[in-house]
C-alpha cells in the first residue's frame, strides 16, 4: 500500500514538472524604462522577452498605468509573427492584449522576442508607474512560462500642446484712398497688415480723365472757341449750308 502511494506521488510530481517550463532567467523588458513628456505628446513602449527555451505558443497580459490621470493608452501594434491579436477597448488607463504564434515562428531557444508595442499619450502633469500584470505565456510543448515582470515610469511635465491655437488672426478693413488731379486719377491700394509685417502702400496711376467731376479737382482752362454756346455754332453751320446750296443752285441754272 505504501509503495502504491509513493508511486502516485512521484507520478504527480513528474506530471506537474512537465507542464511548467523552466522560467529561471526569463525576463520581460519594457523599453523605454523611463520617459518625461509634455501634455499632448506620445511614447511607444516595446515589450519583449529575453529568452524562450521552449518556444512560444501564445500569451495574454495587462499593460497598466497606475495613475490614469497622467496619460491614456491610445494604440496597440503587434509584431508580424503574432496572429489573432486582441486588444481591450481604447483609450484607457489599462489594456489587456493577447496573441498566438500560429506559424511556429518563435521556435525553441528564441531570444529577444518582441511581444507587443503600446502607445501612450500624455494628458496632464504628474507621475505614473507602468506595470505589466496577469502575465500568461504558453510555450510550444504544453508548458507555461512565468517571467520576471518590469516596471517603467512615465513623468508628464506642465505645458505642452494647448487645445486652442496660440496664434490669433489679425483682420482689418482697408479702404482705398482716392485722390484726383487735372486729367489724372490716382488710387492708393493698401493691403491688409499682418502681425509681423509693415503695411506697404502700392500706387496705381491712370492717365484716363475722370468721367465725372471729382470733388476738389481743378478744371483745366478751355479755349475761346470752347466758350461759344453750341446753338450758335449749329446756327452758323446751318446758314453756311443754306448759302452753299443756294450758290450751287444758281450755278446750275446759269444765273451767275
Amino acid at each position: 500500500m505504501k509503495t502504491l502511494l509513493l508511486f502516485l506521488v512521484m507520478a504527480l510530481v513528474i506530471a506537474a514538472s512537465g507542464t511548467v517550463s523552466a522560467s529561471q532567467g526569463t525576463t520581460l523588458t519594457l523599453n523605454p524604462p523611463g520617459v518625461t513628456l509634455l501634455p499632448g505628446s506620445t511614447v511607444t513602449y516595446e515589450l519583449s522577452i529575453n529568452t524562450l527555451p521552449a518556444g512560444l505558443s501564445g500569451y495574454q497580459l495587462d499593460f497598466q498605468l497606475t495613475n490614469p490621470t497622467v496619460g491614456n493608452i491610445t494604440g496597440v501594434s503587434f509584431p508580424e509573427w503574432a496572429k489573432l491579436g486582441k486588444t481591450s477597448s481604447l483609450p484607457a488607463g489599462r489594456v489587456t492584449v493577447s496573441a498566438v504564434d500560429l506559424g511556429k515562428a518563435i521556435a525553441d531557444g528564441a531570444a529577444g522576442t518582441t511581444l507587443v508595442k503600446i502607445t501612450v499619450e500624455a494628458v496632464a502633469a504628474g507621475t505614473s508607474n507602468v506595470k505589466i500584470q496577469n502575465v500568461k505565456i504558453d510555450d510550444d510543448h504544453g508548458g507555461y512560462i512565468n517571467p520576471d515582470t518590469p516596471t517603467a515610469q512615465l513623468v508628464v511635465k506642465p505645458g505642452g500642446i494647448s487645445v486652442t491655437s496660440a496664434s490669433t488672426a489679425v483682420a482689418t478693413t482697408a479702404k482705398p484712398a482716392v485722390t484726383a488731379t487735372a486729367g489724372v486719377v490716382t488710387k492708393a491700394i493698401t493691403p491688409l497688415p499682418t502681425a509681423d509685417e509693415t503695411p506697404v502702400v502700392l500706387s496705381v496711376t491712370s492717365n484716363i480723365p475722370p468721367e465725372y467731376p471729382v470733388e476738389g479737382a481743378t478744371t483745366p482752362p478751355t479755349s475761346l472757341f470752347g466758350k461759344i454756346p453750341r446753338w450758335i455754332v449749329y446756327a452758323i453751320g446751318l446758314i453756311a449750308l443754306v448759302a452753299g446750296l443756294s450758290l450751287l443752285f444758281l450755278a446750275v441754272t446759269k444765273r451767275i
